[in-house]
């Protein structure tokens, strides 16, 4: 599908969807507890993956006032797992699955883009505790994962937050108990979500600097949870109204999500951006933007929607310690660059991050998703300043189903093409 944003004044107000991040999470703790009701979860492509996957394990799962899953007491699984394009998916349940008791093994598949994903790390220290995972030398999909995991000491240097997710949702089922120590972690906030729905479920975790002291043999307990709206998805919202007009974004409360730095940063690039914490609720004006530098080690989602502000901005924006885009649905560093000079803005790209040269105040030229919904979601907007057309714009609906439909209610030119 291609789609084609033309200038346009954008005003109105607008809920963004639930965060995909807790509802991976809550839904494999409420497949490995004996009730839950999940709230307001987010149901696309990749949350699909994840609930398919629990109904596999097990789990029965219906939608009821939300979403009723009645979990499985002990994992007794073996067959064959496909979790599309969701990574965050097949990471957790590599690591589920290596509590599996079954003499046979789990296979765990996905698409194209996710089988070029590496997962050595991860399953490294599942092996260390005890589990059978074969795989090729990165561990790329497909794996073959079968228990019985153990506890026991394991130190992880981690390319992704979800290896660390993975092997915390786990640890917990092992018999024994554990201290997983972290040499080095990216996207530390994914990490927080996790500890934050294994809280809600009743799981123990000792957080101690790098190390984390895990007793075994625990159970999920997860009664009822309430999905909060998605930073990364409010991104697009925010940047759309610092663009080209004004947006009220609603329903968007405090959570332990690092992408709620993006109203930060637009401030720090004199975005007029005001939220009201206690009434969930954040307005983006129309703003004159600067260059300004970007860590992004905690924020890697953030950073399409980062460079796109940066190609408006005036002078140079710096985002740096980005080394672990390299390795999500695509190499998006060189997609946003690719993307970038598509439109005419040049760009510098390094290992591990990105110069962006703005000051840009018309766009016109065509973008791809590269199969990646955050380059879809960011680079149709630039079309609100001129007229870009976005070739393989499906891939939005991974995070953010209608995300073209929200467009045009807000007053954006929009046409699909084909």
């Amino acid at each position: 599908m291609e789609i084609v944003v033309r200038k346009s004044e954008i005003e109105g107000s607008v809920k963004p969807p639930s965060s995909k991040s807790y509802t991976h999470r809550a839904f494999i703790s409420a497949s490995l507890s004996p009730k839950a009701r999940i709230i307001n979860p987010l149901i696309s492509e990749d949350t699909i993956a994840t609930l398919n996957g629990c109904r596999k394990l097990g789990a029965f799962a219906w939608r009821r006032k939300g979403w009723i899953v009645e979990g499985v007491e002990d994992i007794n699984s073996s067959g064959y797992f496909n979790f599309q394009n969701s990574g965050t998916t097949l990471r957790i349940f590599t690591g589920i699955l290596s509590l599996s008791t079954s003499p046979r093994f789990n296979v765990l598949d996905g698409d194209r883009s996710l089988r070029k994903r590496p997962n050595r790390e991860l399953c490294l220290a599942l092996r260390k505790l005890g589990a059978e995972i074969r795989g090729d030398a990165e561990f790329k999909a497909p794996v073959k994962v079968k228990g019985i995991l153990k506890g026991g000491e394991v130190e992880i240097e981690a390319a992704s937050s979800q290896f660390v997710s993975a092997l915390l949702f786990s640890l917990p089922m092992a018999k024994g108990d554990s201290v997983l120590r972290i040499k080095r972690a990216k996207s530390t906030p994914y990490i927080n979500i996790t500890l934050d729905v294994l809280g809600m479920s009743g799981i123990e975790v000792e957080r101690e600097g790098a190390d984390y002291h895990i007793p075994g043999e625990q159970r999920y307990r997860l009664k009822s949870y309430t999905v909060p709206a998605d930073f990364s998805s409010a991104s697009y919202l925010i940047a759309a109204g610092v663009m080209a007009g004004k947006i009220k974004i609603l329903n968007i409360f405090d959570s332990e999500q690092g992408d709620k730095k993006i109203v930060e940063i637009c401030r720090q690039m004199g975005g007029d951006v005001e939220w009201n914490k206690d009434e969930g609720v954040i307005v983006a004006r129309k703003s004159d933007l600067e260059g300004v530098e970007v860590d992004a080690s905690d924020i890697p989602d953030l950073v399409p929607t980062i460079s796109i502000l940066a190609a408006v901005a005036r002078g140079e924006t710096r985002i740096y310690n980005a080394e672990h885009l390299r390795i999500k649905e695509i190499d998006r560093i060189e997609g946003i660059s690719r993307n970038l000079r598509a439109l005419g803005v040049e760009v510098t790209t390094f290992r591990d991050g990105l110069v962006i040269r703005g000051g840009r105040r018309e766009f016109k030229g065509t973008v791809d998703s590269f199969g990646d919904h955050r380059m879809a979601l960011a680079f149709s907007l630039l079309g609100l300043l001129g007229e870009v057309r976005c070739r393989n714009a499906e891939a939005v609906s991974v995070s953010y189903p209608g995300f073209f439909d929200v467009l045009r209610s807000l007053g954006a030119k929009v046409e699909r093409v084909n």
